[in-house]
């Protein structure tokens, strides 16, 4: 077990971003240009940067659908502001030079506006390049709280902050499973390693201890030394906040070491991959994440997730509602501007208030979400399920 707390620089995030950005310097004449042009011809462009290469693209592609499945109603309805909105996608691979490089294509085709994101260690670096383009800047799924810390005033997180999500992990362990410890790992990425070390935190002085948290290489797949630690440790649960592809091959090889005890992720481990490549070690299992589309009762949730099925033929990820919010703020927000300008955009995001999929969407003055809550699964029968016992809202 690693004994340092302090896991790993932001460094090359910032080098990086810096780097890229200067070689920018008319990226906000090209956007403009490009935007005006758009603009002139009736279309709005968004852009949409997200994985659809590599371990995660399962994610962005059931974001990018939940997009189009947006976009198809507003352009069937007459568009926004008598523009019909155009989808450019381009693949951010969940890595930060991809998204470095996805971002100033973005830029350099004219978007208006970015609606995408599924990892935080790739939508940081690319933060600077939508903001030298003045462009707003919506992250429907990263949602590291690093993400508000920069100061950019185009940034919004549909999804709320690892802040929230550690509150709603840490009062599952101590409120409903009432551990005595528990046994937190990331995968090294910015959001893992965000949503562990606020959980920890968020632990300081509850009745449920923590070890020092075990930082595992994302492209590591043996978890014997992982797992022998732990049961030196007696550790009362695992908090894996890492992604769905190790998170399957741990649970796996943490029963067949012969450890029944609870495991739970974070919500980047959520997605039927993960209980189909875990097979029947993934029963019993738990997650934390915002609330989905297919947990709630309203008519407006139903018809979601009927017409995404009808189109897609697949039932909606996690995301994929949050991909629909996303388009659907950018938009009222430009009907409430009476423009499609982005800086009058991005101000009119500022004081957006709508009832949408996952909750009120509004955003708090660094760009964070308020308006929605985290819930705790459970993997029943080979699906989710909300668990039968709920930490208390706060």
């Amino acid at each position: 077990m690693s004994g340092s707390m302090v896991h790993r620089s932001l460094a090359v995030v910032g080098a990086l971003s810096a780097a890229l950005v200067v070689g920018c310097c008319s990226a906000t004449t090209v956007a403009s240009a490009a935007a005006s042009s758009a603009a002139s011809s009736g279309t709005y462009l968004v852009g949409v940067s997200e994985p659809i290469t590599g371990a995660e693209a399962p994610s962005g592609t059931e974001i990018y659908d939940g997009e189009v499945l947006a976009v198809d109603k507003i352009n069937a309805a007459g568009g926004v502001l008598g523009h019909k909105i155009v989808l450019k996608e381009e693949d951010d691979a969940c890595e930060p030079q991809t998204s470095v490089n996805a971002a100033n294509k973005l830029v350099s085709l004219g978007v208006q506006a970015m609606v995408g994101g599924y990892c935080s260690s790739a939508a940081e670096p690319a933060e600077p390049i939508y903001t030298r383009a003045g462009i707003p800047n919506i992250q429907v799924a990263a949602n590291a709280t690093t993400l508000v810390t920069h100061g950019y005033k185009n940034v919004f997180l549909l999804d709320p902050t690892g802040g929230l999500q550690a509150h709603e992990a840490s009062a599952f362990f101590t409120q409903i499973l009432k551990l005595k410890n528990v046994f937190i790992a990331d995968d090294e990425s910015t959001y893992a390693v965000n949503v562990a070390n606020l959980t920890k935190k968020d632990l300081a002085g509850t009745s449920t201890k923590t070890f020092a948290i075990e930082a595992i290489p994302s492209t590591d797949q043996d978890f014997s030394s992982v797992i022998d630690t732990l049961r030196s440790d007696g550790a009362d649960a695992v908090y894996w906040t890492g992604y769905f592809a190790q998170a399957a091959e741990f649970v796996r090889q943490l029963r067949t070491a012969g450890l029944k005890i609870p495991f739970v992720t974070a919500d980047g481990s959520v997605t039927p991959t993960y209980i189909k490549d875990a097979g029947a070690d993934a029963t019993g299992t738990y997650s934390t994440i915002a609330v989905l589309s297919s947990f709630l009762t309203g008519s407006a949730a139903q018809t979601f997730d009927s017409s995404y099925k009808s189109k897609f033929h697949a039932t909606p990820g996690p995301y994929s509602a949050y991909g629909y919010d996303g388009i659907y703020a950018l938009v009222d927000a430009a009907k409430s501007a009476g423009s499609l300008t982005p800086s009058k955009v991005i101000a009119a995001l500022h004081r957006l208030k709508f009832k949408g999929l996952t909750g009120t969407v509004s955003f708090a003055a660094n760009g964070a979400r308020v308006g929605a809550h985290f819930i705790v699964l459970e993997v029943v029968k080979g699906k989710y399920e909300l668990a039968p016992h709920q930490p208390p809202t706060s």
